[in-house]
């Protein structure tokens, strides 16, 4: 049974704002010293220093961070260097800068807005086409591909298949790669759930790696055999394939997908960013 994803279900989601707790200055203090042999400038290291407290979960997604002023004090370095810093991590996505509230760590729906990278245009050309999602395979892939020099630390991966409706006129293909030990409860996961399971939001809720930046790139040519197969295709049928790399804290590769699209008239939308 196929089951009804809406377009835009990844970029819904409530930001929660908690108060930081007394020690959060005091635990970047000690990832700021343990940076203190490093020979770049005040705010690289504390740039660094930020991302080792962050992936270690001492502040989640919505977490508020202390005062400029109080990191200033506690680290020994100028506000403008934390200022600095900040700033450049918020036009990371990594934080969130609220005039007047103050610095907060970036949650899932704050980073998904930033990775929509399959919308096709509705039938007014100003809508977006609904997608129906089928999760139609999950296994551990262990033969070298595409992915494989990405996730070049992984020996295994897992591989998640889903057939894409687009508006009930025709089927995409996602294939979606994680390392199989690191992410090793996906597999776990009941396949009915799949259907619904956004991946990456999932990861970032049970192992703390929100996916902080990606990359996009499209190929043209012959679809691959086994897509062909899949979305009853003739021998030859070309189409689209495009690749997305995504990268958690301190540029780790933690996953690779590839969207095979079939040729045809619906307009595929390519997000724009907005120039300030």
């Amino acid at each position: 049974m196929v089951k009804n994803l809406p377009t835009d279900a990844a970029s819904v989601g409530v930001h929660v704002i908690r108060e930081p707790s007394k020690k959060s200055a005091s635990r970047l203090k000690v990832a700021f010293g343990d940076h203190a042999g490093l020979r770049d400038p005040l705010h690289q290291r504390l740039r660094q220093s930020i991302l080792v407290v962050l992936a270690d979960g001492y502040w989640a997604p919505g977490d508020k961070l202390p005062a400029e002023r109080d990191i200033a004090n506690e680290l020994g370095v100028s506000l403008g260097t934390v200022q600095k810093t900040l700033t450049a991590l918020a036009a990371d996505g990594i934080l969130v800068r609220k005039h007047g509230h103050g610095t907060f760590v970036a949650g899932d729906a704050t980073q998904s807005t930033r990775l929509i990278h399959f919308r096709f245009a509705g039938a007014d050309g100003s809508s977006i086409a609904p997608v129906y999602v089928e999760a139609i395979d999950r296994r551990i892939v262990r033969e070298r591909g595409p992915w494989a020099q990405f996730l070049s630390a992984s020996r295994s991966v897992i591989m998640i298949s889903r057939r894409v409706n687009v508006a009930h006129e025709f089927d995409c293909i996602s294939d979606f790669y994680v390392d199989a030990d690191e992410f090793a409860s996906i597999m776990k996961l009941p396949m009915d759930q799949l259907h619904k399971t956004i991946i990456r939001e999932f990861i970032a809720s049970e192992y703390n790696m929100p996916t902080i930046n990606i990359s996009q790139n499209i190929a043209c040519g012959p679809l691959p055999e086994r897509v062909r197969g899949l979305l009853k295709l003739g021998r030859g049928s070309v189409g689209m394939t495009l690749n997305v790399r995504s990268w958690t804290y301190g540029e780790k590769p933690i996953s690779f997908q590839q969207i095979f699209i079939p040729s045809g008239t619906r307009p595929l939308e390519i997000p724009t960013p907005r120039l300030k």
